[in-house]
């Protein structure tokens, strides 16, 4: 296992040094966003027109429509519209990439795996359903990532994203949480970035929570930004207040790496002016990042960042809360 660790370390070590994509040598473009926004659903076109008349610098969304295995991939124009701010300035727009587990409705999902799911894919997470995770270093799940013109992160970079936003890059929690599991989480990390800077230099990479990857230099050295979920609250349910120590444990990471020249962004899932106004003292005022508040099932776009949208059908999932982790330390 000894060997194996070290093997992973120096395979990470050996992409940052030789590729052109660590962040540290490019234009931090999340560093002017001083706001976003993160809509995951309901991206038709009525919607996509609130994205690109809103007040906001940077947006999260998926990479595309329709859901239920009927997935319509946004095209070029589409998402050049929600670039264009209505002062006819750019806005940045990137996509959702889940890359630590896998959708079913996702256009790479095999009818046969709905009674058999490959070796390499593992139990549905209760917490989220119709999301499996997945042995991420396995060569066969990687392929679906990036390598091809069919891949997920090449099809995001056909349609003219600015970047990508990696979701579930904690899976490692799922394996142990062991130096392990965390470097091989790294590595994939580093060989998307790699891929997709050889395309688009000027490409951009944000994270969502991992935020104990911020540990290693072959992780900061390739990441643009960092977006923690439910830093304040959620860990033990929504809209609980999460205790101090993890907050000033996920707080510390993530101070490190804003001093590191990386942009840091946080999206609460409250709704109660005295927890928002908290928040908002807290991460933007006092830490000086950027605040969303989102609602949990993120179908809507909040008309600005601390006004929380009113709750669609779609937003009625459970999930944001219930699936926040603690910091808890690794294994060796």
């Amino acid at each position: 296992m000894q060997i194996m660790r070290l093997a992973v370390v120096a395979a990470v070590a050996m992409l940052t040094a030789s590729c052109p994509s660590a962040a540290a040598d490019r234009e931090n473009p999340f560093l002017k966003a001083k706001n976003w926004g993160y809509q995951l659903r309901n991206l038709e076109p009525e919607p996509r027109k609130v994205i690109a008349n809103s007040v906001y610098d940077l947006v999260v969304v998926d990479y595309a429509r329709g859901e239920d295995r009927k997935e319509i991939p946004l095209t070029k124009a589409e998402v050049a519209e929600m670039q264009k701010r209505p002062d006819g300035g750019k806005r940045l727009v990137i996509a959702y990439f889940s890359i630590g587990e896998s959708e079913d409705y996702r256009y790479y999902w095999k009818p046969e795996w709905d009674t058999k799911r490959p070796s390499w894919m593992g139990k549905e997470n209760k917490d989220w359903k119709k999301n499996f995770v997945v042995e991420y270093w396995n060569p066969e799940w990687q392929k679906i990532l990036y390598g091809s013109p069919d891949s997920f992160i090449d099809r995001i970079i056909a349609a003219g994203f600015d970047g990508v936003y990696f979701d579930r890059a904690d899976a490692y929690y799922f394996f142990g949480d062991s130096d392990l599991a965390r470097g091989r989480m790294v590595e994939l990390i580093n060989k998307l970035a790699a891929y997709a800077r050889e395309k688009n230099p000027k490409f951009a990479i944000m994270v969502q929570n991992a935020e104990e990857l911020l540990e290693r230099k072959e992780f900061v050295e390739v990441i643009d930004g960092v977006a923690k979920e439910s830093l304040l609250y959620g860990i033990k349910g929504l809209g609980v207040p999460n205790p101090r120590s993890d907050i000033q444990e996920s707080t510390a990471l993530l101070q490190k790496a804003s001093k590191s020249g990386k942009a840091i962004f946080v999206v609460e899932y409250v709704r109660d002016k005295a927890s928002i106004a908290t928040a908002a003292k807290r991460v933007n005022d006092e830490l000086g990042w950027a605040l969303y508040i989102g609602t949990k099932g993120l179908a809507t776009l909040a008309k600005s960042p601390l006004t929380p949208a009113d709750p669609v059908p779609d937003d009625d999932d459970e999930r944001i809360g219930s699936e926040t982790k603690k910091i808890v330390k690794k294994k060796n």
